[in-house]
Protein backbone atom coordinates (compact mmCIF):
# COMPACT_ATOMS: atom_id res chain seq x y z
CA UNK A 1 0.00 0.00 0.00
CA UNK A 2 1.42 3.57 -1.29
CA UNK A 3 1.08 6.39 1.71
CA UNK A 4 0.97 9.22 0.02
CA UNK A 5 1.96 12.99 1.38
CA UNK A 6 0.08 16.57 0.96
CA UNK A 7 2.41 17.92 -2.19
CA UNK A 8 3.53 22.38 -0.92
CA UNK A 9 1.01 23.26 -3.68
CA UNK A 10 -1.83 21.25 -2.46
CA UNK A 11 -0.78 22.73 0.86
CA UNK A 12 -1.55 26.22 -0.46
CA UNK A 13 -4.59 25.57 -2.75
CA UNK A 14 -6.14 24.18 0.35
CA UNK A 15 -5.42 27.34 2.74
CA UNK A 16 -5.62 29.59 0.16
CA UNK A 17 -9.50 27.84 -0.09
CA UNK A 18 -9.89 28.02 4.35
CA UNK A 19 -8.85 32.01 3.98
CA UNK A 20 -11.21 32.89 0.85
CA UNK A 21 -14.07 31.12 3.20
CA UNK A 22 -13.42 32.87 6.31
CA UNK A 23 -13.51 36.37 3.98
CA UNK A 24 -16.95 35.00 2.62
CA UNK A 25 -18.65 34.57 5.89
CA UNK A 26 -16.96 38.10 6.99
CA UNK A 27 -18.40 39.92 4.29
CA UNK A 28 -21.72 41.40 4.11
CA UNK A 29 -23.16 42.88 0.80
CA UNK A 30 -26.12 45.09 0.77
CA UNK A 31 -28.23 46.66 -1.88
CA UNK A 32 -29.14 50.22 -1.53
CA UNK A 33 -31.35 52.45 -3.58
CA UNK A 34 -29.37 54.44 -5.58
CA UNK A 35 -31.08 57.89 -4.34
CA UNK A 36 -30.13 57.46 -1.00
CA UNK A 37 -27.19 59.87 0.21
CA UNK A 38 -24.66 57.87 1.91
CA UNK A 39 -22.20 60.34 3.43
CA UNK A 40 -19.18 58.07 3.84
CA UNK A 41 -16.82 60.77 3.34
CA UNK A 42 -16.04 64.42 2.61
CA UNK A 43 -14.70 63.88 -0.66
CA UNK A 44 -17.06 64.85 -4.14
CA UNK A 45 -19.09 61.23 -4.06
CA UNK A 46 -21.83 60.12 -6.52
CA UNK A 47 -24.30 61.69 -4.52
CA UNK A 48 -23.28 64.98 -5.15
CA UNK A 49 -22.84 64.24 -8.45
CA UNK A 50 -26.67 63.68 -8.63
CA UNK A 51 -27.45 66.47 -6.60
CA UNK A 52 -25.56 68.79 -9.37
CA UNK A 53 -27.08 67.24 -12.25
CA UNK A 54 -30.80 67.88 -10.57
CA UNK A 55 -29.90 71.14 -9.51
CA UNK A 56 -28.81 72.00 -13.38
CA UNK A 57 -31.67 70.11 -14.88
CA UNK A 58 -34.53 72.14 -13.05
CA UNK A 59 -32.23 75.35 -13.47
CA UNK A 60 -31.71 74.95 -16.87
CA UNK A 61 -35.52 73.89 -18.03
CA UNK A 62 -36.87 76.43 -15.88
CA UNK A 63 -34.95 79.44 -17.20
CA UNK A 64 -36.08 81.36 -20.10
CA UNK A 65 -33.34 80.92 -22.68
CA UNK A 66 -35.04 78.12 -24.66
CA UNK A 67 -37.97 80.20 -25.45
CA UNK A 68 -35.84 83.04 -26.18
CA UNK A 69 -33.58 80.90 -28.64
CA UNK A 70 -36.78 79.54 -30.50
CA UNK A 71 -38.16 82.92 -31.11
CA UNK A 72 -35.64 84.58 -32.59
CA UNK A 73 -35.01 81.04 -34.33
CA UNK A 74 -38.62 80.89 -36.32
CA UNK A 75 -39.78 77.74 -33.53
CA UNK A 76 -36.35 76.03 -34.17
CA UNK A 77 -35.12 73.34 -31.42
CA UNK A 78 -31.49 74.53 -30.27
CA UNK A 79 -28.64 71.71 -30.70
CA UNK A 80 -26.98 71.37 -27.54
CA UNK A 81 -23.28 69.44 -28.01
CA UNK A 82 -21.21 68.71 -24.33
CA UNK A 83 -17.52 69.80 -24.31
CA UNK A 84 -15.08 70.13 -21.59
CA UNK A 85 -15.98 69.37 -17.70
CA UNK A 86 -12.63 70.86 -16.27
CA UNK A 87 -11.40 69.42 -12.58
CA UNK A 88 -9.91 72.24 -10.66
CA UNK A 89 -10.46 70.11 -7.34
CA UNK A 90 -8.24 67.39 -5.78
CA UNK A 91 -10.65 64.77 -6.20
CA UNK A 92 -11.09 62.40 -8.97
CA UNK A 93 -14.47 63.42 -10.36
CA UNK A 94 -15.92 61.91 -13.53
CA UNK A 95 -18.12 64.81 -14.43
CA UNK A 96 -19.92 62.02 -16.87
CA UNK A 97 -22.11 61.20 -13.93
CA UNK A 98 -23.74 64.56 -14.37
CA UNK A 99 -23.58 65.66 -17.83
CA UNK A 100 -25.55 62.34 -19.01
CA UNK A 101 -28.05 63.02 -16.87
CA UNK A 102 -28.26 66.57 -17.86
CA UNK A 103 -27.83 65.54 -21.78
CA UNK A 104 -30.55 63.02 -21.15
CA UNK A 105 -33.49 65.31 -18.95
CA UNK A 106 -33.03 67.95 -21.65
CA UNK A 107 -33.62 65.96 -24.61
CA UNK A 108 -36.33 64.02 -23.34
CA UNK A 109 -37.77 67.42 -22.60
CA UNK A 110 -38.22 67.81 -26.34
CA UNK A 111 -37.51 71.34 -26.35
CA UNK A 112 -33.65 70.72 -27.23
CA UNK A 113 -31.82 68.33 -29.67
CA UNK A 114 -28.20 66.45 -28.70
CA UNK A 115 -25.67 65.74 -30.86
CA UNK A 116 -22.61 63.22 -29.95
CA UNK A 117 -19.63 64.95 -28.13
CA UNK A 118 -15.87 64.98 -29.38
CA UNK A 119 -14.97 61.65 -27.59
CA UNK A 120 -18.21 59.84 -29.08
CA UNK A 121 -17.99 61.40 -32.69
CA UNK A 122 -14.74 58.92 -33.65
CA UNK A 123 -16.82 55.76 -33.02
CA UNK A 124 -19.89 56.87 -35.19
CA UNK A 125 -17.24 58.39 -38.26
CA UNK A 126 -15.57 55.60 -38.12
CA UNK A 127 -18.35 53.44 -38.76
CA UNK A 128 -19.86 55.28 -41.53
CA UNK A 129 -16.54 55.25 -43.38
CA UNK A 130 -16.54 51.45 -42.89
CA UNK A 131 -20.22 51.46 -44.14
CA UNK A 132 -19.47 53.34 -47.36
CA UNK A 133 -17.39 50.25 -48.20
CA UNK A 134 -19.39 47.26 -46.56
CA UNK A 135 -23.14 48.07 -45.98
CA UNK A 136 -25.74 47.46 -48.67
CA UNK A 137 -26.37 50.63 -50.70
CA UNK A 138 -29.96 51.08 -49.81
CA UNK A 139 -28.55 51.77 -46.07
CA UNK A 140 -25.19 53.45 -46.58
CA UNK A 141 -25.27 56.66 -44.69
CA UNK A 142 -23.80 59.95 -45.69
CA UNK A 143 -20.69 61.58 -45.23
CA UNK A 144 -20.39 64.86 -43.75
CA UNK A 145 -24.02 65.06 -43.06
CA UNK A 146 -23.78 65.62 -39.43
CA UNK A 147 -26.22 68.04 -37.59
CA UNK A 148 -24.07 71.13 -36.36
CA UNK A 149 -24.18 72.00 -32.71
CA UNK A 150 -25.74 75.70 -32.03
CA UNK A 151 -24.74 75.42 -28.44
CA UNK A 152 -21.38 74.19 -26.84
CA UNK A 153 -22.29 72.97 -22.73
CA UNK A 154 -19.17 73.74 -20.76
CA UNK A 155 -17.91 73.68 -17.37
CA UNK A 156 -15.94 73.74 -14.10
CA UNK A 157 -15.60 71.98 -10.65
CA UNK A 158 -14.00 74.66 -8.24
CA UNK A 159 -13.04 73.12 -4.45
CA UNK A 160 -11.97 74.97 -1.27
CA UNK A 161 -10.65 73.43 1.68
CA UNK A 162 -10.67 74.94 5.43
CA UNK A 163 -8.91 72.52 7.84
CA UNK A 164 -8.91 73.67 11.75
CA UNK A 165 -5.91 74.16 13.79
CA UNK A 166 -5.93 70.72 15.97
CA UNK A 167 -7.02 68.69 12.49
CA UNK A 168 -10.31 67.41 14.08
CA UNK A 169 -12.91 69.47 11.89
CA UNK A 170 -12.38 70.01 7.98
CA UNK A 171 -14.77 71.69 5.63
CA UNK A 172 -14.71 71.02 1.77
CA UNK A 173 -16.75 73.24 0.20
CA UNK A 174 -17.45 72.55 -3.75
CA UNK A 175 -18.84 75.18 -6.78
CA UNK A 176 -19.62 73.42 -10.05
CA UNK A 177 -20.74 76.09 -12.73
CA UNK A 178 -21.80 75.06 -16.16
CA UNK A 179 -22.94 77.31 -19.07
CA UNK A 180 -24.20 77.15 -22.41
CA UNK A 181 -22.48 79.33 -25.40
CA UNK A 182 -23.38 79.75 -28.67
CA UNK A 183 -21.01 78.26 -30.76
CA UNK A 184 -21.66 80.90 -33.66
CA UNK A 185 -21.41 84.51 -31.64
CA UNK A 186 -19.33 83.15 -28.25
CA UNK A 187 -22.73 84.48 -26.73
CA UNK A 188 -23.51 82.58 -23.11
CA UNK A 189 -27.34 82.07 -22.62
CA UNK A 190 -27.38 80.25 -19.65
CA UNK A 191 -25.41 79.97 -16.60
CA UNK A 192 -26.22 77.53 -13.85
CA UNK A 193 -23.93 77.87 -10.79
CA UNK A 194 -24.49 74.73 -7.78
CA UNK A 195 -22.99 74.98 -4.22
CA UNK A 196 -22.00 72.03 -1.92
CA UNK A 197 -20.48 72.82 1.24
CA UNK A 198 -19.33 68.90 3.34
CA UNK A 199 -18.06 69.37 6.99
CA UNK A 200 -16.22 66.13 8.72
CA UNK A 201 -16.00 66.06 12.83
CA UNK A 202 -13.56 63.76 14.43
CA UNK A 203 -14.99 62.33 17.04
CA UNK A 204 -11.89 61.12 18.94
Amino acid sequence: MIKRTATPALLLIATLGLTLAGCEKSQRIERVDPSEVLDYQVKFDEDDAREVADAMITDALSRPWIDTWMAEHAGGRPTIIVGDILNNTSDYIDSGIFTVAFERDLLNSGRVAIVASSSERGQLRGEREQGQDWSRPETVKRMAYELGADLMLIGRISENRETHRNKKRLIRYYQVSMELIDIESNQKVWIGIHEIEKRMKKIN
